[in-house]
């Protein structure tokens, strides 16, 4: 089966100088494809965008949790049902991601955690979390999110997981305490990485577009900046954008990024919104950010020389 129009998972505004908060729509146009393309090459598109996503997310999540208003104990898998995916690609992802209805599927799992040590893989189902069942009801999903919540929120929590054979065996997890700040993959054409005041959302074409994952991890770590400072709830300016980009280099260093190399990428790449000196503006010129940037670089690097960590490092 061919395509050529793939509405799968969304539609972002471009943040720009007017826009507004996003509004996700699902199952609309968005980006044309040749007609060769299949539900296969959608879905595995979109399976490889998502790992890359939370490969990148993790640190900055975990490592910056001490600086987040809102916390959640991570179990170091995600999840998801047949019932996420829009119906007419429902029978090809039941095939390739081994979904079935009405149930809660593993869809990945991070390297480095005790859920890969547990040996959880993807397509695993999770029957319960400290023997609380996960509902098949559909209407259910409230419920099934307390009990994952709250079966997390524990030093040592025990998952009953049912392998694609049957198997069933259960798992001892030992979640990491988290930011509270999900982020999401949308597909649009647009270049773009937004918040909504709670969750990161990346275009696929801004996926598709940064180069590597440290300077993936520059734009995350500005969305985050928004959203821990509550800018959401604010004008956009200048200078929260500028207060964004600092807060973004202090949760890469703490996360261990390589923020030197994320600024100097930065500094030669092409800048969609270029903004401008006026007041008019709520986008700062790309100089204006640049010298900002340089500005927290020189404290966070006084910092780790005074201190020789940078595991404490603050918000200036």
């Amino acid at each position: 089966m061919t395509v050529s129009t793939f509405a799968i998972f969304g539609v972002i505004s471009a943040c720009s100088e007017s826009a507004a908060a996003p509004q996700i729509t699902p199952e609309v146009p968005v980006t044309e494809r040749p007609d060769n393309t299949t539900f296969e090459d959608v879905l595995a598109e979109y399976q490889a965008f998502n790992q890359r996503l939370s490969r990148v997310v993790a640190p900055l999540r975990i490592a910056n949790a001490a600086l987040c208003p809102d916390t959640v104990r991570d179990p170091g898998f995600y999840t998801h049902r047949l019932e996420d995916y829009p119906a007419s690609i429902r029978p090809m992802a039941e095939i390739m991601l081994g979904l079935e209805s009405k149930g809660l599927f593993i869809r990945e799992v991070r390297s480095d955690t005790s859920a890969a040590e547990q040996r959880l893989e993807p397509g695993d189902q999770i029957v319960a979390v400290n023997e609380n069942p996960i509902s098949s009801d559909p209407i259910m999903s409230t419920y099934n999110e307390a009990v994952l919540r709250n079966g997390f929120d524990s030093v040592l929590s025990k998952v009953k997981i049912r392998t694609p054979e049957g198997r069933e065996y259960l798992a001892r997890i030992r979640p990491q305490t988290a930011c509270d700040i999900p982020a999401k993959v949308v597909f649009s054409e647009q270049v773009n990485g937004h918040t909504d005041g709670r969750d990161v959302l990346m275009t696929s074409a801004l996926m598709t577009s940064v180069p590597d994952d440290t300077n993936l991890a520059l734009v995350i770590a500005h969305e985050m900046g928004h959203v821990i400072a509550g800018h959401a709830e604010k004008p956009q300016s200048q200078a929260l954008e500028l207060e964004a980009d600092r807060m973004a280099l202090v949760l890469m260093a703490r996360s261990g990024y390589d923020v030197n190399g994320a600024l100097t990428y930065w500094e030669r790449a092409a800048h969609p919104h270029e903004g401008g000196v006026s007041g008019d503006s709520s986008h700062p010129s790309t100089l204006a950010r640049y010298e900002n940037f340089q500005s927290e670089l020189s404290r966070i690097n006084k910092y780790q020389r005074k201190s020789g960590s940078l595991k404490d490092l603050n918000f200036e």
